[in-house]
């Protein structure tokens, strides 16, 4: 499943728990701030002064299913 930029942080962490060791690696603590629900990741991503959509592929690739 593909995940989009308009997808909260809380909803990628949903589909895809293994998505905090990239966050965290960016220096991102959106998966443990209150606003994980509301924010979405092209916000956070903004925030960070990183591209939501790459940051989303390695998501999936690093939390894809083998």
């Amino acid at each position: 499943m593909k995940l989009a930029p308009s997808a909260t942080v809380a909803e990628v962490m949903g589909k895809r728990p293994g998505a905090m060791r990239v966050f965290l690696r960016y220096g991102m603590h959106c998966p443990i701030c209150d606003l994980a629900s509301f924010e979405t990741v092209a916000d956070a991503a903004a925030a960070y002064g990183l591209d939501p959509r790459r940051l989303l592929r390695e998501i999936e690739r690093e939390t894809s299913t083998k």
